[in-house]
């Protein structure tokens, strides 16, 4: 396994150590464990969802791209 160094202001740094589930726990596992469960959908899942939506009428560019906000 190849390890990086990554700067980090301190304030970042401290942030992470209150998301540790236990003191032993690596930051790299901690941000690993932040990214998997990022709630945010990507704009591609946004446009699959909205693809399953039953439209009524047909939405302009801006409509969509203001919906597209609104679930984010």
């Amino acid at each position: 396994m190849k390890l990086t160094t990554i700067q980090l202001k301190e304030e970042t740094r401290k942030q992470l150590e209150v998301k540790k589930l236990h003191p032993r726990e690596s930051y790299d596992e901690v941000i690993h464990r932040m990214l998997e469960s990022e709630s945010i959908p990507s704009l591609e899942e946004v446009f699959r969802m909205g693809d399953k939506i039953r439209q009524k009428r047909v939405y302009t560019t801006a409509e969509v791209v203001a919906m597209t906000h609104q679930l984010r």
